[in-house]
């Protein structure tokens, strides 16, 4: 993928939804970008609200089209966006950040991003996704959320969101055109994906809808799931939803 081709909205619910309706009207072409400065319900993994303040922020949702795409890989296109992202904001302002597994960005311990995908499936391919990634820039005010910051807040400086936006597309280019050779780069997905996580490597508590309990996490599997070892030397494995890390 070497084009987009950037619709900007003043405002719209959610720039996935808007994007989705496009595709249901079998309108979307590969590289379809909707960019808006107002995103008034976006939406976050299992439909979590996210809050963005007016002209503060990026907000934007891409169709990627595939030619031949097993949804035994699917989470390898969550792998390739979510690094794309943290590189181009790495880059742009020379501080660290990292993965919440599955796909939120951290600085230090509060989110100032996240990426929802919404796969299109035939069979045993994915056609599509429908790629949504939001950036908290220059909003320094979260009330209610205190977990939550941005680029403004780590930094102290205000930031172009058009420059970021271009940092971010250069970024995701390279990444999805890792992606239509699969094979050639899925371990080598996995492995950035994994160095990036947070706390990696560190005791955490976990917790299901039934217990809490202390573990290491140890990783990632293929298939996403996450990978944690209890100090008894018990591994589990978790798909996303089922369990969840408090810090």
């Amino acid at each position: 993928m070497t084009y987009f081709n950037i619709i900007k909205l003043d405002a719209t619910d959610s720039t996935n939804d808007w994007l989705k309706d496009k595709y249901n009207l079998g309108k979307c072409n590969d590289g379809d970008l909707i960019w808006a400065d107002h995103q008034i319900k976006g939406r976050g993994q299992r439909d979590k609200i996210w809050e963005s303040e007016p002209g503060k922020n990026l907000t934007f949702s891409l169709y990627k089209q595939y030619s031949s795409f097993s949804v035994d890989h699917s989470f390898l296109i969550n792998c390739a966006v979510s690094l794309a992202v943290l590189s181009a904001i790495s880059q742009l302002t020379n501080k660290a950040f990292k993965l919440k597994w599955p796909n939120d960005i951290l600085s230090g311990e509060k989110k100032i991003g996240g990426v929802l995908i919404e796969n299109m499936v035939k069979g045993s391919r994915i056609t599509g996704s429908i790629i949504g990634i939001g950036i908290n820039v220059n909003q320094v005010a979260f009330d209610g959320l205190p977990q939550a910051s941005s680029l403004a807040l780590v930094t102290g400086e205000n930031f172009v969101i058009k420059l970021l936006l271009n940092n971010i597309l250069k970024q995701l280019n390279d990444r999805l055109n890792q992606l239509a050779q699969v094979q050639i780069h899925k371990s080598y997905l996995l492995h950035q994906y994994e160095s990036c996580l947070f706390r990696k490597g560190e005791p955490s508590e976990f917790a299901t809808l039934t217990k809490k309990f202390d573990a290491t996490l140890q990783g990632i599997t293929e298939s996403g799931e996450i990978i944690i070892k209890k100090s008894s030397g018990e591994v589990l494995k978790f798909a996303h939803g089922a369990v969840k890390m408090i810090y």
